[in-house]
């Protein structure tokens, strides 16, 4: 306390001149309890991540990992032994669990979450603290000092609040909806990647089958030379054509070990933890699918419409829309400031209430106001172009699928013609009316059309991936298909399990990501 000091200094003063020494002590006090008690503890930080470490992580991945065979259980719903085969839906589920793309969306997602989170509280009060002294009225006052404190809140419209809760919601969905739209770009690879291994090694088979028929066509054509039954060059064109044929087994060889760890890459494991496991290709051993025009028109339109994509598209331009809004809240220069507080002026005791209030004198957020404009502008011209890209996509698809499936028809047409010519020749063989030079020869002609099936029906099952990812719809199998049109009218249809689900499908939990 100032004043008795002072009152002692002047002693003619009459007391009861003197003001009532109510302290300020409590009052400050007060008020820096009411700002320590709004203090949160801060969580401590997270522990860091060293390349090293995370390459150790990396590389130690494994499918028999026990946060992987919950994950897979939970989603099929059903127990998962351990050496189980491994099929295309659970090879998807195994990607969906390590690819780090899908880990970046979520954080994605974490990230606009917290700037909803932002956006909803209230602004922080500022305290105020002021300390004069008057040297000219020291003499008659109590005492020199004025010292005050002041409580500054910030005064939001309900209209920016509003406007900036809008905006951040809108990148919430728009985040969601892109992490579940991520889901179909790895499930596609992993399908392209699995259906790639699947033809290196039936390639890699008929290429030995190949191998071995030139061979053993070698081998007769040499001696029919020798025996002066066939010509010298004869015999060297079959050489060649065994030579060639290894060097192609050789090739097809090392294409299959490219095609294993192509698959291991889109599984997000090392390619050593894929070939511990076996690998399931029965899904493959049915025709694909063959969705009708009427049905494509449909889901094309659904996909335009509908797709994550599309849809995280149209949500990021009501954000820019909300954007918008709120630069045109804040026109009138941005939210004013009140600040109730109190001071003791030389010994008096009093009440302020202070104010701040923009002065929109030189701008009215007309920059602001136009740079929101020419964002929703760019965010519907976005979105546009994001609609015509699927467009885009699904028609190739469309035609690619189109042009396999007539490659297919054709390579069966050709594959039958010479396997009956096959058989003919073996049969004239039986019946002693040509040689086995020529059954060779037949058969590498039919191994060669069993080639260019092979390729065909690769090219439809990769085309038909290609096609659900773009439509962001799986197409069932001929067999499903036909269970579903056979089934009665009256009857309520039974929901078809999903053969690899996408990640809105998906239950992830915390212990998942926290053992990854």
């Amino acid at each position: 306390m100032l004043a008795p000091a002072v009152a002692a200094q002047h002693p003619a003063m009459p007391t009861d001149l003197m003001p009532p020494r109510v302290s300020s002590k409590p009052l400050l006090a007060g008020l820096l309890a009411a700002l320590l008690a709004g203090c949160a503890s801060v969580p401590p930080p997270a522990p860091g991540v060293t390349p090293q470490a995370s390459a150790q992580a990396l590389v130690r991945r494994s499918l028999f990992d026990r946060g992987l065979q919950r994950f897979i259980t939970l989603q099929m719903n059903a127990p998962q032994p351990a050496d189980q085969a491994w099929t295309l839906q659970r090879l998807s589920l195994a990607a969906l669990y390590f690819h780090p793309a899908l880990r970046v969306d979520r954080a994605g997602v974490q990230l606009a979450e917290a700037d909803l989170q932002i956006a909803k509280q209230w602004p922080n009060p500022s305290l105020q603290l002021g300390l004069k002294y008057g040297s000219a009225a020291a003499l008659m006052a109590p005492s020199p000092w004025t010292v005050g404190a002041a409580i500054g809140l910030l005064l939001e419209s309900h209209a920016q609040r509003q406007a900036q809760a809008a905006q951040a919601a809108a990148g919430v969905r728009a985040a969601r909806l892109l992490l579940r739209g991520a889901s179909w770009p790895v499930r596609s690879r992993v399908q392209q990647t699995y259906v790639a291994l699947w033809a290196a090694q039936q390639q890699a088979q008929l290429q030995q089958q190949v191998l071995d028929v030139a061979l053993e066509l070698q081998g007769r054509t040499a001696a029919r030379a020798q025996g002066g039954w066939d010509s010298p060059l004869a015999a060297a064109l079959a050489q060649a054509a065994a030579q060639t044929a290894a060097l192609q087994r050789s090739r097809d060889l090392g294409l299959e070990q490219v095609a294993h760890a192509a698959l291991a890459a889109a599984l997000g494991v090392p390619d050593a933890a894929l070939r511990a496991v076996h690998i399931d290709f029965s899904a493959l051993d049915a025709a694909p699918p063959q969705p009708g025009a009427a049905r494509l028109t449909q889901l094309r339109g659904i996909a335009l419409a509908h797709r994550d994509d599309v849809r995280a598209a149209w949500q990021q331009e009501q954000a820019a829309q909300a954007a918008l809004q709120l630069a045109q809240a804040l026109r009138d220069g941005g939210p004013p400031m009140i600040a109730p507080g109190a001071e003791r002026d030389q010994g008096v005791n009093r009440l302020t209430l202070g104010a701040r209030v923009p002065l929109p004198l030189f701008n009215q957020h007309q920059g602001q106001i136009a740079a929101a404009r020419a964002r929703l502008a760019r965010a519907r011209a976005v979105l546009q172009q994001v609609q015509g890209q699927v467009l885009e996509r699904i028609e190739q698809a469309e035609a690619a699928l189109q042009a396999a499936q007539d490659e297919t028809r054709r390579a069966d047409s050709l594959r039958a013609a010479n396997l009956e010519l096959l058989q003919a020749d073996e049969a004239a063989r039986h019946q002693g009316l040509i040689g086995p030079v020529q059954v060779l020869q037949a058969k590498l002609r039919a191994l060669a059309t069993e080639h260019a099936a092979l390729q065909a029906r690769t090219a439809q099952w990769q085309a038909l991936g290609a096609l659900q990812a773009a439509l962001q719809h799986e197409l069932k199998p001929p067999h499903a298909q036909m269970r579903k049109a056979a089934a009665p009218a009256a009857a309520p249809l039974a929901p078809q399990p999903k053969t690899s689900p996408h990640l809105s499908a998906v239950a992830w939990h915390s212990q998942f990501s926290e053992a990854r």
